[in-house]
């Protein structure tokens, strides 16, 4: 096999892979507003772009926020609750194995002191403390309470505290979707 094909071939793989992110996402973004339960918070998946690196060249990393319907909206566009974040993650070295789904729940401080919606270059602020915080694992959950508030909650818009759960992205099927996504932000977000 040639060295052509097999960078042809490779391509093709990212492309039906991009492919099928984008049906999950389109999925999620149908299914909460059918379903009312999440409200999608931003319109635009959450992405980490940038010509001077070629990591910035592909997208590995895909977000979705959304938020309780039952929370009260604010002015800002956002709601006065916790933001549940999606996120897809095709390659991260040294932390999964397998491309894998990060199903989480972020709480801030003030999110009523927020502006309006953020851009899909607001990546990093949902990402990063998934990769840069250091977790507490408890069966099959992990959280972390942001500890240096004056720095890293800052930086993070007020942050106070992650709690998520994550599954290989190849266990999510048609017939699952929305169980496993909806249903653990159901169980992130606790007794009603």
């Amino acid at each position: 096999m040639s060295l052509g094909k097999n960078i042809r071939d490779a391509f093709d793989v990212v492309r039906q892979t991009y492919d099928n992110v984008n049906k999950l996402m389109d999925y999620c973004k149908a299914a909460a507003s059918q379903n009312g339960e999440f409200v999608l918070a931003t319109p635009k998946f959450l992405r980490y772009k940038s010509d001077m690196y070629v990591s910035g060249w592909y997208i590995s990393s895909f977000i979705l926020l959304f938020q309780d319907a039952k929370d009260r909206p604010l002015e800002n566009s956002w709601r006065d609750g916790p933001v549940y974040v999606l996120e897809i993650n095709l390659f991260q070295p040294g932390v999964y194995d397998v491309p894998t789904v990060n199903i989480a729940k972020y709480e801030y401080a003030d999110i009523q002191s927020w502006s309006g919606a953020c851009s899909p270059a607001d990546h990093w602020i949902f990402s990063d403390p998934l990769y840069n915080l250091e977790f507490e694992q408890e069966d099959a959950i992990y959280s972390a309470n942001v500890v240096d508030i004056e720095n890293i909650g800052r930086r993070y818009w007020g942050l106070r505290r992650i709690i998520g759960i994550d599954t290989p992205l190849t266990e999510i099927t048609n017939e699952n979707a929305y169980e496993t996504i909806f249903g653990g932000f159901r169980s992130l977000r606790g007794p009603e």
